[in-house]
């Protein structure tokens, strides 16, 4: 979709593709607008892509909610019987703190964060996750509970890529993206010092929280260093929440080891 429209928008313009087709934020809300609105009967495609755009943000939302959500209920389960408070609350929050992205610097502060928040420290996590899934709880214990829940076997494919290729295509893209990493920029606009430490400092702020319980969890572990990091990891209560699915699973769990 944006080629032929960033072409549209290039030949109305007379201005090069180039120009006009600028990643970032502005493509979604200044450049493709802009072209839509050039297009026959513009009110409809304006309509359906402000409409598409909006369907796209609560899509994305939902990840990232439950994300949270369920990470806050794992640690406290008392709170599951006010999850739909704990949800409404979440929200209203991140709808505070959105606020300032809709004012006339809104673009700009947009911009940083998408540029620090939404790289680096993406990948990192994801890093973390699957050597966490891979290598630490292990790919057999992990395939094994994917084809409890399934129902069928997982082709070696799986394996080897959660094993081997994703951890070593996102370490390459983790490094890649720090060496190649410029000053973040948004209409030829360079930020200030101050600004270019808070994004850094927003980077490193869901960054800091892997090693940061780690931490905590050693901390408030009893005995030997040796001790503790055996005990924090591992994990005495870990299966289905359900009474019934956790009894077919340990089931499940015996006959894969007898196998």
């Amino acid at each position: 979709m944006i080629a032929p429209v960033g072409g549209l928008f290039s030949d109305q313009t007379g201005l090069p593709v180039s120009a006009v087709a600028t990643g970032g934020p502005g493509l979604a809300f200044v450049t493709y607008p802009e072209a839509v609105g050039m297009l026959p009967f513009p009110q409809l495609w304006a309509s359906l892509f402000f409409v598409m755009l909006f369907l796209l943000g609560v899509d994305s939302m939902f990840v990232q909610i439950e994300a949270i959500i369920s990470s806050v209920l794992d640690v406290y389960p008392r709170l599951r019987t006010h999850k739909r408070w704990i949800t409404l609350g979440t929200c209203f929050a991140m709808f505070l703190v959105s606020i300032s992205c809709t004012t006339h610097g809104g673009m700009y502060l947009l911009q940083l964060m998408d540029w620090y928040s939404a790289a680096i420290s993406v990948i990192l996590v994801c890093i973390v996750e699957v050597v966490a899934v891979s290598w630490i709880y292990g790919v057999q214990n992990f395939v094994r509970d994917i084809e409890f829940m399934i129902g069928r076997s997982i082709e070696r494919y799986w394996i080897v890529s959660w094993k081997i290729v994703t951890p070593l295509v996102l370490t390459f893209i983790f490094f890649t993206t720090i060496v190649y990493n410029t000053e973040v920029t948004y209409n030829g606009v360079r930020y200030p010092r101050w600004a270019i430490i808070l994004g850094w400092a927003s980077c490193f702020a869901s960054m800091i929280c892997i090693p940061g319980y780690a931490i905590y969890e050693l901390a408030r572990t009893r005995g030997t260093i040796t001790e503790r990091f055996r005990k924090s990891l591992t994990a005495n209560d870990w299966g289905p929440a359900d009474i019934l699915q956790r009894t077919l699973w340990k089931s499940h769990v015996e006959i894969s080891y007898q196998m």
